[in-house]
């Protein structure tokens, strides 16, 4: 029993390492966002959305599923492993720059140089991918005061470049050089706690590899492709039907409402899904520990995620200006939304501890289509970018509580349980919301607020 304290105390320490990394490089993030969105606009941001998107699709299957397994890996094999790793994503990483930047020189509105787009693609894609095989094997071992400088890093050179550049007049490659640099510096803080050895060619290590790993190319590749294709999907949707402009907006919204996900359900979940990891090993149950968790992510989110609620359009008036109002009214929309968002990423690798790898694939599955469904039916039959977002956000939802039920049950858990928690917690975000709305709705008309005049049209 003393030893499960110990254990749990531990685990809080961890998350704390991490989340206090993330609150000093989102609290860079913050405070460089007004400057930013006022020196790039609407446009960029949105161009940077849809490169980052691409990266992300990549990630999803150019380590074939095997980044999971790192965490699962024997000692003397993890060398080899994370090698021919690193030497897949290498190869996936300048195939993928190719076709994408030929993709977005055809159909994006946005002028660009084709040569500095393609290196920037590169870089960005293979980093990206590279960043988080790092996180895993850090995370495996425990290194968690080196995880924790890691968002310090990569926000704050981001910021200062991105910043310096705008002002020099770079316009758009500002941005990005920010972005680039940002990443890259972030890789080689890690990569000093990690093996020399990046590349193989040996036949027979990719082999070795894919024969004994062949569980996580069948199942965790496809989940993975899935589920980083759903979580993009929204973007190319909402670039494909409505532009470049709106996604700028819409790329804001998420870089708001990830806010409490990056501070703290990441944090929570990487510990999480080492903590889940050992347990599986050690033959202990899962099913109340992943209980607790979720209950207690639910309960950390509801208060954020009820004030994005109430004030969001306040909050982005206020922070970012006139220009970004629509933002404002999309992360009204979207809250909700990233709440489950929230609790899905404090139970991060769930599914592979429980091998259920197949069931994350049919939910991504689902998501992709609700998502495609949504779209089109607010866009086609409505003609309007609020009604989209609400029925996009309506059928992810749906399908995310279909799938953690199940997980649960699984776990030999009733079903039923976390539809029953849902259901409290949407509904306490929810009245909670328009009560204190209505109540500073009430305050700004009897006081007379003048810098809150606005709000209220």
């Amino acid at each position: 029993m003393a030893k499960f304290k110990k254990k749990i105390s531990l685990n809080k320490i961890n998350v704390a390492k991490i989340s206090s990394g993330t609150m000093l490089g989102q609290i860079i993030s913050i405070i460089s966002l007004p400057i930013i969105t006022r020196l790039y606009g609407v446009e960029a941001i949105g161009f940077w959305a849809l490169i980052n998107s691409s990266a992300m699709i990549v990630k999803s299957f150019s380590d074939l599923g095997m980044s999971h397994s790192l965490m699962l890996e024997k000692k003397n094999e993890i060398l080899q492993t994370y090698k021919v790793i690193t030497t897949l994503v290498g190869f996936f990483s300048i195939l993928s720059s190719i076709i994408v930047t030929l993709f977005l020189l055809k159909f994006s509105s946005v002028t660009i140089n084709p040569y500095f787009l393609l290196i920037f693609l590169f870089i960005i894609i293979f980093t990206t991918q590279q960043v988080q095989v790092s996180y895993t094997w850090l995370n495996r071992i425990g290194e968690y005061n080196v995880l924790m400088k890691n968002p310090l890093i990569n926000n704050g050179i981001y910021a200062l470049v991105a910043i310096v550049l705008g002002l020099l007049g770079f316009g758009i490659y500002g941005y990005l050089i920010g972005h680039c640099i940002g990443q890259i510096s972030t890789l080689i803080h890690m990569k000093k706690n990690l093996p020399k050895s990046l590349f193989t060619f040996n036949f027979s290590d990719f082999k070795y590899v894919l024969i004994k790993n062949n569980r996580f190319v069948k199942f965790q590749l496809p989940t993975n492709i899935l589920s980083n294709f759903k979580n993009q999907l929204p973007i190319l949707l909402i670039e494909f039907l409505w532009g470049t402009t709106i996604l700028g907006y819409y790329s804001i919204t998420v870089k708001l409402l990830q806010i409490p996900i990056s501070l703290i359900a990441n944090a929570i979940g990487r510990v999480f899904f080492q903590t889940i990891a050992i347990r599986k090993k050690e033959g202990k149950d899962l099913g109340v520990y992943v209980c607790r968790n979720l209950k207690r992510g639910m309960f950390i989110a509801a208060i954020p995620i009820l004030l994005l609620t109430a004030f969001g359009d306040i909050i982005v008036l206020i922070f970012l200006g006139e220009e970004w109002r629509i933002a404002g009214y999309f992360i009204q929309i979207l809250a909700i939304q990233f709440f489950f968002m929230f609790v899905m990423n404090t139970v991060q690798g769930i599914s592979t501890v429980l091998e259920k790898q197949n069931l994350a694939m049919i939910s991504s599955l689902l998501q992709v289509f609700g998502f495609i469904v949504g779209a089109l039916i607010g866009t086609l039959l409505y003609e309007n970018i609020y009604l989209a977002l609400i029925f996009m956000s309506v059928f992810y939802i749906t399908f995310h509580i279909i799938y953690l039920s199940r997980l649960l049950y699984i776990m030999k858990l009733s079903r039923f349980l976390y539809i029953k928690y849902s259901f409290i917690s949407v509904s306490i975000i929810l009245i909670s919301a328009v009560f204190f709305r209505f109540i500073f709705n009430k305050l700004v008309e009897v006081f007379n607020f003048s810098m809150f005049g606005l709000l209220l049209i």
